[in-house]
């Protein structure tokens, strides 16, 4: 029984101190992928990514630079919806840390604490008549056809 609750104990207190992140795909508001990660400091958000995306096996084309592709999201002219003669979307992948977009790319920062939260979501930016509207919306508010069908 001692073994047991020191056991539970270990997991809670490691689970306590690790930064926890989760993937939003493009159809749904709850996450593909999820989890926690214990995390050395002083890498960069964007080298943890990498670690975490690694470690679990989650495909991607990118680098710690900046994510192009996560989950086989499409890229290049796949990654462009077009609404109209005059308006259309642009899909990529955006991140927040603690539910905030940094300006800087991942590569920049760095996490402040293992308290950390981290999440990456397929975004779309719009531009009309030439406009570009917003940036980093997330893709599951609007459910584009191409890419969860009907």
């Amino acid at each position: 029984m001692k073994y047991i609750l020191l056991t539970l104990i270990l997991a809670i207190s490691f689970n306590a101190s690790a930064i926890t992140w989760k993937i939003f795909g493009a159809c749904k508001n709850t996450p593909v992928h999820e989890g926690s990660f214990s995390a050395d400091l002083t890498k960069s958000v964007g080298d943890i990514s990498i670690e975490i995306f690694d470690l679990h096996k989650i495909p991607y084309v990118g680098s710690a630079e900046g994510i192009n592709s996560l989950i086989n999201s499409p890229i290049g002219m796949d990654s462009i919806e077009v609404v109209s003669d005059q308006e259309m979307r642009v899909y990529g992948w955006c991140y927040t840390v603690n539910g905030k977009q940094p300006k800087e790319m991942p590569h920049q920062i760095q996490f402040k604490n293992q308290t950390d939260k981290l999440t990456w979501f397929y975004a779309y930016s719009t531009n009309k008549n030439n406009e570009w509207t917003d940036y980093c919306s997330p893709a599951y508010w609007i459910k584009a056809v191409q890419f969860c069908g009907r």
